[in-house]
């Protein structure tokens, strides 16, 4: 006999918090499959940027950076050069946040925001073209 939880099954994505006394937890939903996948995670990532604690001028900056992508990626034959950049300026900011919570270094980051970052930049990863 166990004492503690049993899963049966697959818990890919699930959020788990046991025998904590504080816990926070954000639900993401990822881009579904189909359509344009990087059209839904930029939109998913300007609908969830503001919970990752940036301060106003990386804000602004990702905002800026994702409606420029999401303009670019809705164009017959979008610049995949100029999308690469972009992401990447969105996850030169997003890195150090999914990052910080974990390592303790940035102020204000709990694990549930790292984690939606850490969302984010996967779901960006996996739609770039």
């Amino acid at each position: 006999m166990t004492n503690g939880p049993q899963f049966h099954g697959s818990i890919h994505g699930s959020q788990i918090a046991i025998g904590n006394h504080k816990v926070s937890q954000n639900q993401y939903l990822p881009a579904r499959p189909g359509g344009s996948g990087l059209a839904e995670a930029v939109s998913a990532l300007l609908d969830a940027v503001e919970l990752l604690g940036l301060n106003t001028d990386d804000e602004t900056g990702v905002r800026q950076d994702a409606e420029a992508a999401l303009d670019e990626a809705a164009r017959q034959e979008p610049d995949v050069g100029r999308l690469r950049r972009l992401l990447e300026r969105i996850r030169a900011v997003l890195v150090p946040v999914a990052a910080g919570a974990a390592a303790g270094t940035t102020a204000g980051v709990t694990s549930g925001t790292a984690q939606l970052a850490q969302s984010l930049l996967t779901d960006l990863q996996q739609a770039l073209p």
